[in-house]
């Protein structure tokens, strides 16, 4: 066939992703909004299986008192969580000879082991499972995700050098930052497999190996973790380390410019020290506020969780350090740096004039606790919880010390306290109580929920940590909102429980794992000495989180469910299921079957599914523009409908822009018709980047087309901008009527 000539070159490389072990899971009814089961799929008397509207399995959690571990015995928490591994790794879905044991951390009432998966000796990216121990090591809960399925690399001819993939890297990140890539310093961390599924990314939800990357100016202003995939040369992932602070040093710039962060590093060398721990005021107002401001946040942290901040996340001094009054030409043009933030390339906080408020601080000084306990990817819904657990610690730091604020205008805002910096910056920049008035999402099915298509928020970090913050502020203070009236726990209580939260997360956990984490972790503190905490209180926490819908897929770039029939059954009257080469419909260019040509095994039944593709230029293949399959003439019956399984556009992994799909029908004028102008379509199209709404089905109203001799056209055509190569997969196309 021509079209097998010109996929060649991915057709080659697909070897990474073929193979029954990674067929798609994802069903064609996905996205439903009828909430998470919250009975396990067998009857168990001690654990309930946790589950997400989808079905996915995100944890085990015990009923009642904790498991006890066998035979009363008394293990080390590393061991202890191995054991309980073994016992419920079925329920769980996951192979324990993957999973290696990470670190274990002490929190109050027990304590959380995190292991790590890895396949073939491989880690994986957020594939991560976090236990949680009571003080005899007896499991409270199992929570976390793993990929399925095995990774069949290219032959060693085919796959990218380490050098080759490392110029991939430090190119994309010149770009991103719009830095000389001559200033990037390029580490390797070797080889890991990354699945999109685990992040909630767009791309296939398969296993692809990857070489991982950190990548940075030498001062770490720019500073980011890349993931270049190994056969496709493209990146896969790129997060940035850098989120826009008892022992204090700081040290005061005066407003000079001081160029990049490695001139603002506070080391007493660099740049002097202003006002050191114990010292008296030194007169300087920023300095004065952000020595105090570091203080307080101190100790919460300590008084509420037992955490020494300094020594955490101090380095190897195990000292808060932060510069006031910045300006960094580098990194900002002009003066003064219109923000404050955590560097962990330099581990330490910096601030511009005047932007020095108390939640701010505790907000960015959180930042370097989670890079420290959960490390939540920042992107994607992870990103948005990591930015949502900042504002929330900093805003109950900042109502503790000003009580006045929880009920007044000023309360439950982000940066209230800030000079705006600019119009690009206003203050305040966010509302915890009623994110909509920022044009921020107050519940996953919000259509304010930013799909962030183009990744110029990382995935929309910061506008998706509104239903994080409205859930924060729901538990904390307590209101009506979406049917559900709650009774605020209290600030010291919400900080506990968040701190438990920082500690029974993984990297990858997505806001259907903070439903069921926080419950946990209010229920994992009740009866611990100091907390004060009760069944009530974690009985508001339940409500806080299906009010805000954490369970629910978000309204922008879900999955659409679209039922065959609302009433009556399905009578067929043709189908293509694709399993075959289909003798009734011809293709053209990049089209064929997804596993027998394409070496894609994304079917929803059966034994194989269409895909058409589009891919530029790729040494030595030249670039497939286009790609279509049409059908032969089909009577319509009357009252009949056109469902697809899957009809589904996606990049292997970020979005890219270029290439549209679209369904076409001829009624036997001669002329060709976009489907989506039919009455009563479903996610009809056409489709451009991911508006397929993921993994979906697509529905059409064939009314007026009843009697009528049709055909039938799927294509794709245009070229991603950035090199990658954009699929349309099509499985199971069926005309039927409902009676």
């Amino acid at each position: 066939m021509k079209y097998r000539r010109a996929v060649g070159g991915i057709a080659a490389l697909a070897t990474v992703v073929s193979g029954s072990a990674l067929a798609l899971a994802a069903p064609s009814y996905a996205g439903t909004m009828s909430g998470p089961s919250f009975l396990p799929k067998k009857p168990d008397s001690t654990i309930k299986v946790l589950e997400g509207s989808d079905g996915d399995v995100t944890g085990i959690a015990a009923k009642g008192s904790a498991i006890k571990l066998p035979n009363g015995s008394s293990e080390s928490p590393k061991t202890a969580a191995r054991t309980h591994l073994q016992n419920f790794a079925g329920k769980l879905g996951v192979d324990p000879a993957q999973m290696r044991t990470v670190k274990a951390q002490k929190v109050d009432g027990g304590n959380t082991v995190r292991m790590q998966q890895y396949i073939n000796g491989v880690p994986v990216v957020a594939g991560e499972l976090v236990a949680s121990l009571d003080k005899q090591n007896n499991l409270e809960a199992l929570l976390g995700k793993t990929a399925k399925g095995s990774v069949q690399a290219p032959k060693k001819t085919k796959l990218f050098s380490v050098g080759a993939s490392r110029a991939v890297a430090r190119s994309y990140v010149a770009k991103k930052a719009e830095v000389s890539a001559a200033k990037l310093e390029v580490k390797s961390e070797g080889r890991w497999i990354y699945n999109p599924s685990l992040l909630g990314a767009p791309g296939a939800p398969v296993n692809r190996e990857t070489q991982k990357f950190q990548v940075n100016t030498p001062d770490h202003a720019v500073d980011y973790t890349v993931f270049v995939d190994s056969g496709f040369h493209t990146v896969a992932l790129a997060v940035s380390n850098n989120h826009a602070a008892l022992k204090r040093d700081i040290c005061d710039l005066n407003n000079k410019d001081a160029g990049d962060l490695e001139g603002a590093v506070c080391d007493g060398s660099t740049n002097k020290y202003t006002r050191r721990e114990g010292q008296a005021k030194s007169g300087i107002a920023d300095v004065d506020k952000v020595y105090d401001n570091l203080g307080v946040v101190s100790k919460w942290y300590a008084s509420y969780a037992g955490l020494d901040v300094s020594a955490f996340i101090g380095g190897d001094s195990k000292t808060l350090k932060a510069s006031t009054r910045t300006c960094l030409s580098q990194l900002q043009p002009g003066c003064p740096l219109a923000n404050a933030f955590w560097s962990d390339g330099i581990q330490q906080m910096v601030y511009g004039d005047g932007v020095t408020g108390l939640d701010v601080t505790g907000h960015e000084l959180t930042h370097g606790v989670t890079s420290h306990t959960s490390a939540l990817y920042y992107a994607y819904q992870s990103g948005a919880i990591n930015e949502s657990i900042s504002d929330t610690m900093g805003e109950l730091i900042d109502l503790a010390a000003n009580p006045g604020k929880a009920t007044s205008d000023q309360g439950w805002l982000i940066g209230e306290d800030e000079k705006p910096a600019s119009p690009d910056l206003p203050a305040p920049l966010r509302s915890m109580k009623d994110p909509t008035k920022f044009d921020q999402p107050d519940r996953l099915t919000s259509s304010m929920w930013a799909a962030d298509a183009q990744f110029r928020d990382s995935g929309g970090v910061h506008t998706n940590s509104g239903p994080g913050n409205k859930t924060a502020y729901l538990l904390t203070q307590g209101d009506t909102f979406n049917g559900y009236t709650i009774r605020g726990v209290g600030l010291a209580k919400a900080f506990k429980i968040y701190w438990t939260a920082e500690n029974l997360m993984t990297s990858g956990t997505d806001y259907k794992d903070l439903f069921n984490v926080l419950p946990l972790s209010c229920r994992k503190n009740i009866g611990k000495t100091g907390t004060y905490i009760t069944e009530d209180d974690c009985a508001q926490v339940d409500k806080a989180v299906r009010a805000t819908e954490l369970y629910k897929d978000p309204a922008n770039a879900a999955p659409v469910a679209t039922p065959y029939c609302t009433a009556g059954n399905v009578k067929t009257s043709y189908v293509q299921t694709f399993d075959t080469t289909p003798s009734d419909w011809s293709m053209a260019g990049g089209a064929g079957l997804t596993k027998a040509d394409l070496g894609f095994d994304y079917v929803n039944t059966g034994k194989d599914a269409l895909g058409l593709f589009t891919q530029p230029a790729y040494s030595p293949y030249p670039a497939v523009t286009s790609s279509t399959a049409t059908s032969n003439q089909k009577t319509i019956p009357a009252g009949s409908w056109l469902r697809i399984d899957y009809a589904t556009l996606f990049s292997l992994y970020q979005p890219s822009s270029g290439t549209t799909a679209k369904l076409e029908y001829d009624d036997g004028s001669g002329i060709w018709r976009n489907a989506n102008t039919l009455p009563g379509s479903v996610n009809p199209g056409s489709w451009t980047k991911h508006d397929s709404h993921g993994w979906a089905s697509a529905k059409y109203n064939l009314l007026t087309l009843a009697g009528k001799k049709v055909k039938f056209r799927i294509s794709a055509s245009g070229l991603s901008s950035d090199g990658q190569a954009s699929v349309m997969d099509v499985d199971n196309f069926k005309i039927y009527t409902c009676s």
